[in-house]
């Protein structure tokens, strides 16, 4: 696979295309060795290496050394036609044309190792880079699981907390309806029990009432100081001569007549008579 040549400038690095720059450097320090750079018409014109006078020219963009010579930067067609491969090495000697060939070879050995040397060091620091973002998201992976593991651990103590509290709610809400039933009984109990002590105060008072007509009646009919003997009443309590007594602001209206029955009644003569008495139930 053949080599394609890119512009030496570091921050161009674009594939050249039919025409470029190349520059002759000639490196002082490493025993007058020659280094081949070549640029792109746009970075060449931009940094004055093309067109401009000898004095004025700059040094070398790649490797900063001086450009001294006339041909030390030169405009080349990288893309030859057939007239020109047929012309430009005519009426040169063997040993030329094997010395610039050799010095073209030279140029593209130069020109490999440096893209080799460019991508190895493109490559370490894409490496590093790599490594370093390797670790950071494996410390991010790290903290990930574990708050993960920390939140399944409070979802876990949640659901339990929830199990709980369902149980508590479930035995809340049975006691609530055994007591609500208790509740209903109770009442129930309550309510039998106060019909039945109104219906026996009434009862009561209806007996009462019943008690008051009957001695009522007993006195309105009879008058006992004039009916009976004294003899009769000597040994009488006297809680009851006062009943017997004739009371006819106290006596309450007679009840509708319900049953009847005879009672004996005592005569001015010591006899008994029968008398009819309306009593109530």
């Amino acid at each position: 696979m053949e080599h394609i040549l890119r512009c030496n400038a570091l921050k161009c690095r674009k594939q050249l295309g039919d025409k470029a720059v190349v520059t002759t450097c000639r490196q002082v320090s490493d025993n007058d060795q020659q280094g081949f750079h070549i640029f792109c018409p746009d970075c060449a014109a931009r940094l004055g290496l093309a067109g401009g006078r000898q004095d004025h020219r700059p040094s070398c963009p790649a490797c900063s050394s001086p450009l001294t010579h006339p041909d030390d930067a030169v405009v080349t067609l990288l893309n030859p036609s057939e007239d020109y491969k047929t012309s430009v090495l005519s009426g040169l000697t063997p040993h030329t044309i094997i010395e610039t060939a050799s010095r073209g070879l030279s140029f593209w050995a130069y020109q490999t190792t440096q893209e080799v040397v460019y991508q190895e060091h493109l490559s370490k620091k894409l490496t590093e880079k790599y490594t370093d973002l390797n670790h950071h998201l494996e410390r991010i992976i790290n903290e990930a699981n574990s708050q993960i593991a920390n939140l399944q651990g409070k979802i876990h103590g949640i659901a339990m907390d929830h199990e709980v509290l369902q149980k508590k709610n479930e035995e809340i809400a049975q006691a609530y309806k055994d007591k609500t039933r208790k509740l209903l009984q109770i009442q129930e109990l309550y309510d039998k029990l106060k019909q039945k002590t109104m219906l026996g105060q009434v009862q009561g008072a209806a007996e009462d009432a019943a008690d008051s007509t009957i001695h009522g009646t007993h006195s309105a009919s009879f008058d006992m100081s004039t009916l009976a003997p004294s003899h009769l009443y000597e040994h009488a309590p006297q809680e009851i001569i006062r009943q017997s007594a004739w009371q006819p602001h106290m006596m309450p209206p007679p009840p509708p007549p319900a049953h009847s029955r005879r009672i004996p009644a005592p005569s001015q003569t010591g006899h008994c008579k029968n008398e009819l008495v309306m009593i109530a139930n």
